[in-house]
């Protein structure tokens, strides 16, 4: 028996005709797929989904398709193949298959003088970003990295007494690219390399939110799998220190509230699951390797810092809260209690926390290859 999780819209029906499924249509991007059904009327309509194999079902009542319409489609993208049958003698089924388990949603655009009704799906894929990371780590191909050093320009962020955070993070930054590029299998760039505030398309002026897209969409433009936005912390009781990092699971990256919907699935497995052909891991399903990778670089930063929170905290960050990349914030300490501050100026500390956030980062990439789980 397959459990299911539900989106259900309803359209009115203009009369009790039928109304005629006339064509199938599939487009694909790198990330993206979409399948289109074009009706012949507005129609009443119901999306759910199975698992075991991934499916995506849609039902379209009071309807049925046109006699040439092929009863099954060859996918692309996310989509593996369409099949066309009638449920029911007023219902008909559209059993979308995946490749992957996704994140889906529906929309409908009205007939007009030149188009028929159409019924929009899009898919994208749920644990896109864990995927990429435990791909690259797996594979031991070229990791690309973003760091990303928080605020900027016209935003200084917490100030100690001797130094404000933004200046802080670039220093802290800039050592942490220098050592990753001086790794064979390793590539890192900086979201920002000065004292400015990253605006999209070059902008002179724009608000956090945009700031903080922008450094993302730069990470993804650059085909980075992991990000790595640095920070320091402060707080109105002095007393408070220590380092903190925080990531996401992958389902807290889904707005609740959001136009998303996420496929049911059970994981299975706690580690990544890889199916290798020749050594080499063809298809890879992993979650939640931000926590993973988080969880990596804690255990090294304790070696060199005082860390206030040893295990990985959920905030809702706007940098971590893309499922296309795997994505950690480290509060490196807090530059509102004197001891932090005066740790955190010393270039030699700062040269000691960039190399345990490397050591991290490479722990994590040699457990991904040790803890595998192999299926054929």
């Amino acid at each position: 028996m397959f459990l299911c999780l539900a989106l259900i819209a309803f359209a009115s029906s203009a009369s009790t005709a039928e109304s005629i499924l006339k064509n199938i249509r599939i487009s694909a991007s790198d990330t993206d797929t979409r399948l289109v059904l074009d009706l012949s009327k507005q129609t009443r309509y119901k999306i759910f989904t199975l698992n075991r194999p991934n499916r995506v079902v849609i039902d379209l009542y009071k309807a049925s398709k046109i006699t040439k319409l092929e009863s099954t489609h060859k996918g692309k993208g996310l989509i593996s193949n369409v099949r066309v049958a009638k449920n029911n003698p007023t219902k008909l089924r559209v059993v979308v298959e995946t490749r992957d388990i996704v994140l889906y949603q529906g929309m409908t655009i009205p007939a007009s003088s030149d188009q028929d009704f159409r019924l929009v799906i899009d898919l994208k894929n749920m644990y896109e970003g864990s995927k990429k990371i435990a791909t690259s780590s797996i594979n031991q191909s070229k990791m690309v990295i973003a760091i990303d050093p928080g605020h900027g320009g016209k935003d200084p962020g917490a100030a100690g007494k001797n130094i404000k955070e933004k200046h802080l993070v670039l220093k802290i930054a800039k050592r942490l690219v220098s050592l990753i590029n001086a790794e064979e299998n390793m590539n890192a760039f900086l979201t920002r390399d000065d004292d400015y505030f990253p605006c999209p398309q070059n902008k002179k002026s724009c608000d956090q939110k945009a700031s903080l897209n922008e450094r993302l969409d730069k990470a993804k433009r650059a085909g980075a799998v992991l990000f790595i936005s640095i920070h320091a912390d402060a707080f109105r009781d002095p007393r408070v220190r220590g380092a903190t990092v925080y990531a996401l699971s992958d389902a807290a990256k889904i707005p609740k509230d959001g136009e998303w919907s996420a496929m049911y699935h059970v994981k299975r497995y706690s580690k990544a699951v890889v199916q290798l052909s020749g050594g080499t891991a063809n298809e890879v399903t992993a979650f939640d390797q931000s926590l993973v990778v988080g969880d990596a670089v804690i255990k090294e930063l304790k070696k060199v810092t005082r860390m206030r929170k040893l295990s990985v905290r959920r905030a809702a960050f706007v940098v971590l809260k893309s499922n296309e990349i795997a994505s950690i914030l480290i509060e490196t300490s807090y530059l509102s209690n004197p001891g932090d501050e005066k740790f955190l100026i010393n270039p030699n500390n700062q040269q000691k926390i960039a190399e345990a956030i490397l050591k991290g980062i490479k722990h994590y990439t040699a457990e991904s290859r040790k803890g595998i789980v192999r299926i054929n």
